[in-house]
């Protein structure tokens, strides 16, 4: 394998990731203990080192390792005697403040509906941002960073769940127990310039659009043009008759 890695450095790597701290790479096993192998393919190929881990290397690893301590199904992986710390705790008192990341794309969702599980069975909250962000760039490459007030949502009656000692598991945080940037402006603008294109009625063919200002407009410049014609008349008629009334004067 490349960059002086073997199959059996790759064994040792996923038994340690699946069997004792898969937290600490932003994983989280289903209740059967299994990770997705595209999710474990990623968690290693972040790690120093192990960016060209591929799929096919998992697999390869599954067929050579001698007394095969991985049992694969389907997608999903899992050691076969995992240590006691990937058990996930319930019913756990969270501490004050955690982080979770949204795709940029769900977050107005987010802040109108809560953080809620998508594509997940449950949402998963990190105890540091750097984990939180690792984990949060695998769906998006610029991912939002919320912050989570446990002990509040956990007061109000919100049940928690440990996962090893990174990551904490919720079924739904209600917007009042997080924080996160402001939506971007440009959502709201486009939103309005939508909203006023949808109260044009679509055209049919052969007709034309009436626009009352510019026909207002044009009315207006002709009547000024109208009095200006009246007035050029006038003055002309009181110059000629001055002039009559010079002439008469001189003889």
């Amino acid at each position: 394998m490349a960059r002086h890695k073997d199959l059996k450095q790759l064994g040792k790597l996923i038994a340690y990731v699946l069997g004792r701290r898969p937290d600490e790479f932003g994983l989280v096993p289903d209740d059967e203990g299994f990770v997705r192998q595209k999710d474990l393919v990623k968690a290693i190929s972040e790690e120093p080192g192990w960016g060209f881990v591929r799929r096919s290397h998992i697999h390869e690893v599954l067929i050579t390792c001698p007394d095969n301590p991985f049992i694969a199904e389907d997608d999903r992986i899992k050691v076969a005697h995992p240590g006691l710390a990937i058990n996930r705790v319930k019913g756990v008192v969270p501490p004050k403040l955690v982080y979770h990341c949204v795709r940029r794309k769900a977050y107005p969702v987010v802040c109108r509906k809560g953080i809620i599980p998508m594509g997940q069975p449950h949402v998963f909250l990190a105890t540091t941002k750097e984990l939180a962000i690792r984990m949060g760039k695998r769906r998006d490459p610029d991912p939002v960073l919320l912050s989570v007030y446990c002990k509040r949502a956990f007061d109000s009656g919100v049940n928690f769940s440990r996962q090893g000692e990174l990551i904490y598991v919720v079924d739904h945080i209600p917007i009042k127990y997080f924080v996160g940037p402001p939506l971007p402006k440009e959502k709201k603008e486009t939103g309005e310039r939508h909203k006023e294109s949808s109260l044009i009625p679509d055209m049919l063919p052969g007709s034309f659009m009436l626009d009352m200002e510019r026909s207002e407009a044009l009315q207006h410049q002709r009547l000024k043009r109208k009095g200006r014609k009246r007035e050029i008349a006038w003055k002309k008629t009181r110059r000629v008759k001055r002039k009559q009334g010079w002439l008469k004067a001189q003889s």
